[in-house]
């Protein structure tokens, strides 16, 4: 094998490649990567992603360390020509002034994953795909007692993710029925987002569901999640004309749920609202120290309550990113539902703390006259 082309390129590669290597599994040959011709490939036996990179020459393959390789090029500066050669001793990694002899995997114990069954190909909009993960991939769960949580379903028109305490709704801009509610993994939604937009999908379900999505100079090849995603539009509220809202300058509800989740994650928020202000009141420290902010409603609202949990309430601001946001709840012990300027929505699950009047006596007390540094 040997392969010429310049340190940034052959980094470039690399990271790309990196999030289908095991550095530390107990198969060594999940942490090298495969060099076939110009294509770098990495396989953690759950999703494979290859990169086509520009060379100067390229032929013959071999399996290296990815780790080591990456942090050789990582010290290199970008336009140094780099050259590497292998062979049956291993491999050698040549600049202008070093020389560095790796060790390699034989190439045939390299995994490759393969679709299983007939392949169905799916018309997608790569861009439209891209924006709707981008949107609902941090509601994504971790939890492995739940794993068909672990990942975005992609469910007919739209991409949904939840962990069970909040929700990302976006469109995906074209019919997605032809996915079958398929299940794609935290893994490669996360692969996705830092690659060009997909021009082609295939789907295989027979035996184990697999996906190859195909962009230019690149392609992922995994499993999806095998299981059921929840039928999440029954816990979509429908919202009654009385339902209670209110629209809010979204940067600055963001600070206040970040200042007031510093105390903790679990820092439960009790909102409060009417036409004019919201009030925002949490125990923090045990209990032992309540905090209090306010700050104006931007539209004529229906005045309403409920407590939600500061450090969810931040993330889905953070998703939102226009300007300001109009959230409804049907009540204070059902969902609210939360959006901005685009497409998407979140719904976020109140939380039940028994704090639930510290925003409304909050309000209240403001309503009669006092002073936020007054207020009991």
């Amino acid at each position: 094998m040997k392969l010429e082309t310049n340190a940034r390129m052959l980094k470039s590669a690399l990271k790309t490649v990196a999030r289908a290597t095991r550095w530390s599994s107990s198969i060594p040959v999940l942490g090298t990567v495969l060099f076939d011709g110009s294509t770098v490939t990495a396989c953690d036996l759950d999703q494979e992603i290859s990169v086509t990179m520009p060379v100067k020459s390229a032929k013959g393959s071999a399996c290296i360390p990815h780790k080591t390789l990456l942090n050789l090029v990582s010290h290199l500066p970008g336009e140094e020509p780099v050259r590497i050669e292998a062979g049956e001793q291993g491999a050698t990694l040549v600049f202008s002034s070093g020389r560095y002899d790796l060790p390699t995997a034989p190439v045939p114990d390299f995994p490759r994953l393969e679709l299983s069954g007939e392949a169905k190909s799916i018309a997608t909009d790569g861009d439209g795909l891209k924006t709707a993960l981008a949107f609902v991939s941090p509601f994504m769960s971790t939890e492995e007692t739940r794993y068909y949580l672990n990942g975005v379903c992609l469910d007919v028109d739209d991409a949904v993710a939840t962990d069970g305490h909040r929700m990302g709704v976006h469109p995906l801009g074209f019919d997605g029925g032809a996915f079958e509610r398929a299940i794609i993994p935290h893994a490669v939604v996360n692969a996705l987002l830092l690659m060009p937009a997909p021009k082609a999908i295939s789907i295989a379900t027979e035996k184990r569901p697999m996906v190859d999505i195909r962009m230019d100079g690149a392609r992922i090849r995994a499993k999806l999640i095998d299981g059921t995603f929840p039928d999440w539009r029954r816990v979509v509220p429908t919202m009654s004309p009385n339902a209670a809202h209110a629209t809010l300058d979204r940067a600055s509800l963001m600070h206040i749920a970040g200042r007031m989740a510093s105390f903790g994650p679990s820092s439960g928020l009790s909102l409060a609202w009417d036409a004019e202000r919201l009030a925002v009141a949490a125990k923090v420290w045990g209990g032992e120290v309540t905090a209090r902010e306010t700050m104006p409603v931007l539209s004529p609202s229906s005045g309403g309550n409920g407590t939600y949990n500061a450090h969810y309430l931040k993330s889905v601001l953070q998703v939102l990113r226009s300007e300001v946001v109009t959230f409804k709840c049907q009540d204070a012990h059902s969902p609210s539902a939360w959006s901005g300027d685009g497409d998407g929505y979140a719904l976020l699950m109140p939380m039940r703390t028994g704090e639930d009047a510290l925003a409304t006596t909050l309000l209240s007390q403001l309503g009669a006259g006092k002073r936020l540094d007054e207020a009991a």
